[in-house]
Order: C-alpha cells, then sequence, then structure tokens
C-alpha cells in the first residue's frame, strides 16, 4: 500500500520526523520516499495542496494519505481540545471565508445564494489503523474550518465557530479532504493545537509543543 504522508512546510515536516535529513527535505515540494512511505511538502493553503496532491497523485497513485500539521483552536472549541499541543483528528472541514463581508458580518456562499456549504469528509479512517493501532481512538475528533486568512481577532473566530460549527482552523485542511472526495483516496488529517484563534497573541502560542506531540504520535512510523 503507497502511503503518501503531507505537510503544510517544512518546519512541520522537520519538526514531526527529525530523521529526516536536510537534502530529503530540499526535495519535499516534490516528494521522496523514506522507509517506505512517501513525504510531501504541500505548500501553504487549501489551493497549494490540493494541487501538490493532485500532481503527485498523478505521477505517484498513492492508496491513502496522511496530512498532520498544526492548527488554532476556537474559544469555543471543548475544554480538551483547547490545550496546546492536543492533537486532534478533523471529522470534516469548511472552507469558513469563501464568500462577502457586509457591514461586519459575514455571508457565506449560501448566505448569498451562490451556493451550498460544502463539508469535506474524512472518510476510511481505520484504513490507517496499521501505522497506528489503537492511539488514535483516544484523540479528540473536531470539524475543522480551512481559512485563506487566519483568525487575528476575537470577533472573527466567534464569528466562524458559530456560524460553520467547527472548533479548529488551519490553512490547508480543505484541500486535502477535497483531494480524497474526487479521487476516491482515504485521508486521514491529524493536527495538533499550537494556538488559539482569538486575538492574534504570538507569545502565547506553542508552535513547538504541538509539533513534539505530533512527534511523540507519530514516532511509530519512521
Amino acid at each position: 500500500m503507497k502511503t503518501l504522508i503531507c505537510t503544510a512546510t517544512s518546519l512541520e515536516l522537520k519538526g514531526i520526523f527529525p530523521s529526516i535529513s536536510l537534502s530529503e527535505i530540499e526535495n519535499a515540494c516534490t516528494g521522496f520516499e523514506k522507509e517506505g512511505l512517501l513525504f510531501l511538502e504541500t505548500g501553504i493553503g487549501v489551493l497549494s495542496t490540493y494541487a501538490s496532491l493532485v500532481r503527485f497523485h498523478t505521477n505517484t497513485p498513492v492508496d491513502r494519505v496522511l496530512q498532520i500539521g498544526i492548527a488554532g483552536a476556537y474559544t469555543s472549541a471543548r475544554a480538551e481540545v483547547k490545550v496546546l499541543g492536543t492533537p486532534v483528528i478533523i471529522e470534516n472541514e469548511v472552507v469558513a471565508d469563501l464568500g462577502a463581508e457586509d457591514s461586519g458580518s459575514f455571508l457565506s456562499l449560501e448566505d448569498l445564494e451562490l451556493g451550498e456549504l460544502e463539508y469535506y469528509e474524512s472518510k476510511c479512517v481505520p484504513v490507517f489503523d496499521d501505522l497506528f493501532g489503537d492511539s488514535l481512538k483516544s484523540l479528540p475528533v473536531v470539524s475543522g474550518a480551512t481559512v485563506n486568512m487566519a483568525t487575528g481577532k476575537k470577533e472573527t473566530g466567534t464569528i466562524r465557530a458559530e456560524k460553520y460549527g467547527v472548533e479548529v482552523e488551519s490553512m490547508e485542511g480543505a484541500g486535502a479532504l477535497k483531494f480524497g472526495e474526487d479521487f476516491r483516496v482515504p485521508v486521514l488529517q491529524i493536527r495538533s493545537i499550537s494556538n488559539i484563534a482569538t486575538t492574534r497573541d504570538r507569545e502565547s502560542w506553542d508552535i513547538g509543543g504541538a509539533l513534539k506531540s505530533l512527534r511523540d504520535l507519530c514516532g511509530v512510523l519512521l
């Protein structure tokens, strides 16, 4: 079974898999193989993620994709989800900033009567049991928002969480899950909480801790 593991950035890739060398990191954007696993740095954002996965799959068909990275948790998320460094499984994703601003509020495409909301689902998660055993069963399962502009104001986070019923946000999730739906490839998305998605305060972030928890979880892979 060809398994592709992807991250958005080389920082995430190296932070999660420290045994990956600098020379391998240099090839991360085109993909490389290590110990029977395929690795890819997709780049930041939903468009880059989707395009990178399609391009890679076209050249090297894969049977499943594991997307790993960091995420922000909204203030309304469950208490256990808001603990920095907590790994979570993303059950589904919605693109949360596709629409229009209107006098301090946000209108989705559905509000604008331009289309229906699409939640991209993470399917066939049990096919990853051979990689992780039972270690995923204790992780919180959440709904995620994919955004092009990360939350930097309390009001923005509140609107996104309430409007879409989500607990976390990232900039790539929907791209990976849509790829999975379009190409019928199982995709599992695991993210660790690096910050609270509210008023921007980098001093309160813990990217290192989030990467460490993913490193601990994924240590069985490499």
